[in-house]
Protein backbone atom coordinates (compact mmCIF):
# COMPACT_ATOMS: atom_id res chain seq x y z
CA UNK A 1 0.00 0.00 0.00
CA UNK A 2 3.02 1.89 0.44
CA UNK A 3 4.00 2.11 -3.09
CA UNK A 4 0.62 2.60 -4.43
CA UNK A 5 0.25 5.69 -2.31
CA UNK A 6 3.51 7.08 -3.82
CA UNK A 7 2.36 7.19 -6.75
CA UNK A 8 -1.04 8.69 -6.04
CA UNK A 9 1.12 11.44 -3.88
CA UNK A 10 3.38 11.85 -7.41
CA UNK A 11 0.13 11.83 -9.71
CA UNK A 12 -1.20 14.67 -7.38
CA UNK A 13 1.46 17.00 -7.81
CA UNK A 14 1.67 16.23 -11.59
CA UNK A 15 -1.54 17.26 -11.69
CA UNK A 16 -1.44 20.62 -9.13
CA UNK A 17 2.05 21.17 -11.44
CA UNK A 18 0.40 21.31 -14.52
CA UNK A 19 -2.72 23.22 -13.41
CA UNK A 20 -0.38 25.76 -11.83
CA UNK A 21 1.11 25.63 -14.94
CA UNK A 22 -2.03 26.57 -17.31
CA UNK A 23 -2.94 29.41 -14.75
CA UNK A 24 0.14 30.77 -15.32
CA UNK A 25 0.14 30.93 -19.10
CA UNK A 26 -3.90 31.85 -18.81
CA UNK A 27 -2.62 34.51 -17.10
CA UNK A 28 -0.01 35.78 -19.82
CA UNK A 29 -2.82 35.00 -22.61
CA UNK A 30 -4.90 37.53 -20.77
CA UNK A 31 -2.46 40.27 -19.78
CA UNK A 32 -1.23 39.92 -23.95
CA UNK A 33 -5.44 40.49 -24.82
CA UNK A 34 -5.80 43.20 -22.66
CA UNK A 35 -2.43 44.78 -23.91
CA UNK A 36 -4.21 43.87 -27.80
CA UNK A 37 -7.51 45.96 -26.55
CA UNK A 38 -6.16 48.84 -25.34
CA UNK A 39 -4.09 49.44 -28.31
CA UNK A 40 -7.39 48.97 -30.45
CA UNK A 41 -9.09 50.98 -28.69
CA UNK A 42 -6.74 53.50 -29.08
CA UNK A 43 -6.42 53.02 -32.60
CA UNK A 44 -9.98 53.27 -33.03
CA UNK A 45 -10.20 56.93 -31.58
CA UNK A 46 -7.45 58.22 -33.57
CA UNK A 47 -9.27 56.64 -36.80
CA UNK A 48 -12.54 58.45 -35.65
CA UNK A 49 -10.12 61.66 -35.56
CA UNK A 50 -8.66 61.54 -39.02
CA UNK A 51 -12.12 60.71 -40.36
CA UNK A 52 -13.11 63.71 -38.96
CA UNK A 53 -10.38 65.61 -40.10
CA UNK A 54 -11.00 64.08 -43.47
CA UNK A 55 -14.63 64.99 -43.37
CA UNK A 56 -13.57 68.53 -42.77
CA UNK A 57 -10.74 68.98 -45.48
CA UNK A 58 -13.86 67.37 -47.70
CA UNK A 59 -16.26 69.91 -47.05
CA UNK A 60 -13.44 72.66 -47.83
CA UNK A 61 -12.20 71.39 -50.29
CA UNK A 62 -16.07 71.09 -51.96
CA UNK A 63 -16.30 75.08 -50.97
CA UNK A 64 -13.28 75.78 -52.89
CA UNK A 65 -13.97 73.93 -55.84
CA UNK A 66 -17.37 75.98 -56.04
CA UNK A 67 -15.52 79.10 -55.28
CA UNK A 68 -13.17 78.27 -58.49
CA UNK A 69 -16.30 77.48 -61.20
CA UNK A 70 -17.98 81.14 -59.75
CA UNK A 71 -14.83 82.57 -60.38
CA UNK A 72 -14.43 80.92 -64.12
CA UNK A 73 -17.11 83.01 -65.33
CA UNK A 74 -15.98 87.13 -66.22
CA UNK A 75 -19.33 88.10 -64.85
CA UNK A 76 -18.78 86.39 -62.11
CA UNK A 77 -15.13 87.68 -61.72
CA UNK A 78 -16.03 91.14 -62.28
CA UNK A 79 -18.09 91.11 -59.55
CA UNK A 80 -15.55 90.01 -56.85
CA UNK A 81 -12.84 92.23 -58.08
CA UNK A 82 -15.56 95.09 -57.68
CA UNK A 83 -16.57 93.55 -54.35
CA UNK A 84 -13.22 94.02 -53.02
CA UNK A 85 -11.86 96.81 -54.92
CA UNK A 86 -12.49 100.36 -55.66
CA UNK A 87 -12.80 99.51 -59.49
CA UNK A 88 -15.03 101.16 -61.65
CA UNK A 89 -14.96 100.67 -65.60
CA UNK A 90 -14.15 103.43 -68.21
CA UNK A 91 -17.20 106.06 -68.06
CA UNK A 92 -18.74 104.98 -64.65
CA UNK A 93 -18.01 106.93 -61.95
CA UNK A 94 -17.46 105.18 -58.23
CA UNK A 95 -19.15 107.10 -55.13
CA UNK A 96 -17.52 106.35 -51.74
CA UNK A 97 -20.04 107.19 -48.64
CA UNK A 98 -18.80 108.39 -45.42
CA UNK A 99 -20.38 108.21 -42.02
CA UNK A 100 -20.97 111.75 -41.51
CA UNK A 101 -20.78 114.98 -43.33
CA UNK A 102 -19.58 117.40 -40.85
CA UNK A 103 -16.01 116.33 -39.80
CA UNK A 104 -15.27 116.19 -36.15
CA UNK A 105 -12.50 118.03 -34.30
CA UNK A 106 -9.99 116.02 -33.37
CA UNK A 107 -9.39 116.11 -29.85
CA UNK A 108 -6.08 115.00 -27.86
CA UNK A 109 -5.32 114.92 -24.30
CA UNK A 110 -1.98 114.77 -23.42
CA UNK A 111 -1.05 113.12 -20.11
CA UNK A 112 2.13 114.37 -18.16
CA UNK A 113 4.07 111.77 -15.48
CA UNK A 114 5.46 114.08 -12.90
CA UNK A 115 8.26 112.57 -11.48
CA UNK A 116 9.45 112.91 -8.02
CA UNK A 117 11.82 110.05 -7.41
CA UNK A 118 14.77 108.79 -9.03
CA UNK A 119 14.30 106.43 -11.85
CA UNK A 120 16.37 103.30 -9.90
CA UNK A 121 13.56 103.78 -7.19
CA UNK A 122 10.28 102.13 -9.42
CA UNK A 123 10.85 98.91 -7.32
CA UNK A 124 9.19 100.24 -4.29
Amino acid sequence: MALGSKQYIYKIWKVRLGIGLLVVVCVFLALSVFERYTVEREMAARRDIVEAEVTALQVRYDALKAEVEYLRDDRSLEAEIRKRFDVAREGESVVILTGDSAPQAATSTAVFIEESSPWWQFWR
